[in-house]
């Protein structure tokens, strides 16, 4: 497996862990964080999102990037009622 794909995996089971500890309300939640997770991941890695600092990048995954759009695609997540 890659080391970008294992990254962005181990960010979104993260990001969707901690959003689920602290909105969750049932277990059918979890899925839906960690796919909400996984995208916003996902789609700052393919957009190269890029914050002007220079900040280490790890088998080129913008770390900081990557969290910040999981966490806004969470946010939009936890709104919806499931």
């Amino acid at each position: 497996m890659s080391p970008v794909i294992v990254l962005l995996l181990l960010i979104a089971t993260a990001s969707a862990a901690l959003a689920h500890v602290l909105w969750g309300r049932r277990l059918i939640q979890l899925p839906i964080f960690l796919l909400a997770a996984f995208a916003g991941c996902l789609v700052a890695y393919a957009s190269a999102l890029r914050l002007p600092l220079p900040l280490f990048t790890p088998a080129g995954v913008p770390v900081l990037e990557a969290v910040l759009a999981a966490w806004i695609l969470l946010i939009v997540a936890s709104r919806l009622r499931v």
